[in-house]
């Protein structure tokens, strides 16, 4: 009877699947690649290929609107199109949500914060959340940025010093860049001494160790595929309760983080009430939250789940930003020194004000630097790829008209209501109608040339680079990250030089939320970036 039964369930789910893809408008008409499996579609061959690889194969065949297969053959599509991206992400930002499954994994890890929110939800915590991460809160932050790389300079001298030689060392970039931006985020964030730097084994630590592969391997494509065809009631009970990794991990994340949560809490209250708040972030997002209408605040678990979503967000994209921009240093020694050289001769100007230390002003000023922080970003984007899901049928602008599977030109895409989107933020900073035709090429030039990139398109929170995301849902924690990234950058590339153990190193991005390298001869061992430092020489 049981066999029956559940023989009579997988057969009514694929006459509901049948049903529903037959009633509804087709996207049949969009070209794309011919899928090697029914079952799986294209999920597979994503999956197992690093990030990008296929990505970009598609761009080039199909252009910038590509139909592809997801579970069930379920007709999917990848837009990079401005105008599109334009409409989903900026103009109608909230008619298009994330997938049940995805918004399940975000919960089970964090609880009911900014990212997983959606609609009015989305509207009132963004507005609570806003005060404490605008430009002047950020810039306030720089010294203790300042403070955290200098503590990861003095650990890296030390090693460097503890060689053989005592010349230069080898070391893996990312784990260390990643203990440093944890304790950035700590002390920033929340006004809380973390002590990474000084021994990763504490419990934030160990909570953090290969915690995006864990969490998000290159097969959770698949299964969000196929989770999304149940119901919320069972995807919160999977999710909850089954004892695999993954789930095991995400329900750690939002134990731990929630421990620590409810202790600040308590702490900031009391520090307000006695007007010793601070600036950290969480000083001031309670601050914000108690000057709101009763209504109109964030709940205990709300707060909670703020926190938390900080924590791994303020840290994981940052610290492998970071890692990509030392790795394209490595790879160019000649822009290297010209980035070094600029940095000093700002120097020389700094001192002769009667200053000893940069100042955010001073690095937003260093024009070639910037241009290579911007170019590494547009290269590698930490987040590949977002997912939306239209929440009704829309007909979507496009700046670039295709070609449909008869030959037909199209300049506007209908979407039926339920179809999934992948926005692959990859491929649009790739897309050479808005970056030209060298897009595929790394080329920090690009930027010098005042407002020319910048009149192509009008996306993202910064430069039209998306690697924020983009509208009402772009990342609200942008500007802490771009003053992190530059204080950390600028501090790293005047003291140390950076260099490849060799040159036949071969790194693959892996990972389906936060991309991560690791080196492909030993993907095993996770996320690693092996380069060599050195102390820089001053001429």
């Amino acid at each position: 009877m049981d066999a029956q039964l559940v023989g009579v369930l997988v057969i009514s789910v694929l006459l509901l699947v049948l049903y529903r893809r037959h009633t509804k408008l087709s996207i049949a008409y969009v070209r794309g690649p011919k899928a090697d499996s029914f079952l799986f579609g294209h999920l597979r061959l994503l999956a197992n290929s690093p990030i990008g690889q296929v990505h970009y194969k598609w761009q080039d065949e199909f252009g910038s609107v590509i139909r592809y297969k997801g579970f069930l053959g379920k007709d999917m599509l990848m837009i990079s199109d401005l105008k599109a991206l334009q409409y989903i992400l900026n103009t109608a930002a909230y008619k298009f949500d994330r997938p049940e499954a995805v918004r399940q994994a975000l919960l089970t890890q964090d609880g009911p914060d900014l990212v997983w929110s959606e609609g009015e939800q989305h509207k009132r915590q963004r507005k609570v959340m806003l005060p404490a991460f605008g430009g002047p809160e950020a810039k306030a932050l720089y010294p203790v940025f300042k403070s955290k790389v200098e503590h990861l300079k003095t650990i890296w001298k030390d090693i460097i010093s503890g060689t053989d030689k005592g010349t230069s060392a080898t070391i893996n970039v990312n784990q260390w860049l990643s203990r440093a931006t944890l304790d950035a985020i700590g002390q920033a964030a929340f006004d809380y001494e973390l002590g990474m730097l000084d021994n990763g084994e504490n419990e934030l630590g160990k909570l953090y160790q290969n915690f995006s592969l864990d969490t998000a391997p290159s097969g959770k494509i698949i299964a969000d595929a196929v989770l999304d065809y149940l119901p919320g009631p069972v995807l919160k009970f999977i999710f909850e309760t089954l004892p695999f990794r993954t789930f095991i991990r995400l329900r750690e994340h939002r134990t731990v983080t929630r421990k620590v949560a409810k202790q600040l809490i308590d702490i900031k209250g009391q520090e307000l009430l006695e007007g010793r708040g601070n600036r950290d972030v969480f000083s001031l997002l309670i601050k914000a939250n108690g000057s709101e209408q009763s209504k109109s605040r964030l709940t205990d678990e709300e707060l909670y789940a703020e926190m938390s979503v900080i924590f791994i967000a303020g840290h994981e994209t940052t610290s492998n930003s970071l890692t990509w921009n030392l790795y394209e240093l490595a790879k160019r020694p000649v822009m290297q020194r010209r980035i070094r050289e600029e940095i000093r001769e700002r120097e020389a100007v700094i001192r002769a004000r009667g200053d000893t230390e940069f100042s955010l002003t001073d690095i937003e000023s260093l024009a070639f630097f910037q241009a290579f922080l911007k170019e590494t970003l547009r290269m590698h984007p930490v987040v590949f790829a977002l997912i939306r899901r239209a929440v009704k049928d829309i007909v979507l602008p496009l700046a670039q008209p295709i070609m449909d599977v008869s030959g037909k030109t199209r300049s506007e895409l209908v979407v039926p209501k339920g179809t999934d989107i992948s926005v692959p933020v990859g491929c649009y900073h790739r897309d050479k109608t808005v970056w030209g035709e060298d897009a595929d090429t790394f080329n920090p030039e690009r930027w010098m040339k005042g407002d020319a990139v910048k009149a192509a398109s009008p996306m993202g929170v910064i430069s039209n680079l998306m690697n924020f995301g983009s509208g009402t849902r772009s990342c609200i924690g942008w500007r802490f990250a771009m003053t992190e990234m530059q204080c950390f950058l600028v501090e790293l590339i005047n003291t140390f030089e950076f260099g490849l153990p060799a040159k036949d190193m071969v790194f693959h991005k892996v990972g389906s939320i936060v991309v991560v390298p690791v080196l492909a001869s030993e993907a095993g061992k996770g996320a690693q970036m092996p380069l060599t430092i050195s102390i820089a020489d001053r001429d």
